[in-house]
């Protein structure tokens, strides 16, 4: 492999596809096959300044306040800076924590079922979420779970809300 092919390789991987939930996240870093799937909990101290102590699963057996930031009953995202520690946390995992991170391009899913879908509003807060962890991009997928395939033949570019939510934050 030539020395180009091979910087070109590290730094424009496959997409990172993201699937939430109010009870998972999930994070697949298509090319590598690194994965992140843990509950959207952050434990947070009650001191000054509050500091998170854990997150994930092991944010359970913390002796500190517990916040899961998808968990409003109305709305998917209730703490939007909570939301942000949980995604750069397993950005960071799955991208290895290497020193130097590529900005991935997103495939957002969330697969909570949710009445009426996600409203525009929504959409724009996962997006600026996606922008503050360092996406690239930003596709939102609604429908079947995408395969590493369709992931890689870019399946998720022809999803209407994409096209449209992008159409919008684009202008």
């Amino acid at each position: 492999m030539s020395l180009i092919k091979l910087i070109k390789a590290s730094f424009s991987g496959g997409p990172f596809y993201v699937k939430l939930s109010r009870s998972r996240v999930s994070v697949k870093d298509v090319a590598s096959g690194n994965f992140y799937d843990d509950e959207p909990l952050v434990a947070i101290s009650q001191g000054e300044p509050p500091l998170i102590e854990a997150i994930g699963t092991s944010a359970r057996s913390a002796s500190s306040v517990t916040v899961n930031p998808f968990s409003h009953p109305r709305v998917f995202v209730e703490d939007f800076l909570v939301a942000e520690k949980v995604l750069a946390h397993a950005f960071l995992i799955v991208s290895g924590n290497k020193p130097f991170r590529v900005s991935p391009i997103v495939v957002a899913h969330v697969v909570e079922k949710l009445d009426g879908g996600l409203t525009q509003i929504e959409y724009r807060v996962l997006h600026e979420l996606f922008d503050n962890v360092g996406a690239r991009k930003t596709y939102f997928w609604e429908g079947h779970e995408l395969t590493d395939d369709e992931l890689r033949a870019g399946a998720y570019r022809d999803s209407e809300t994409s096209s449209t939510f992008s159409s919008i934050t684009d202008s």
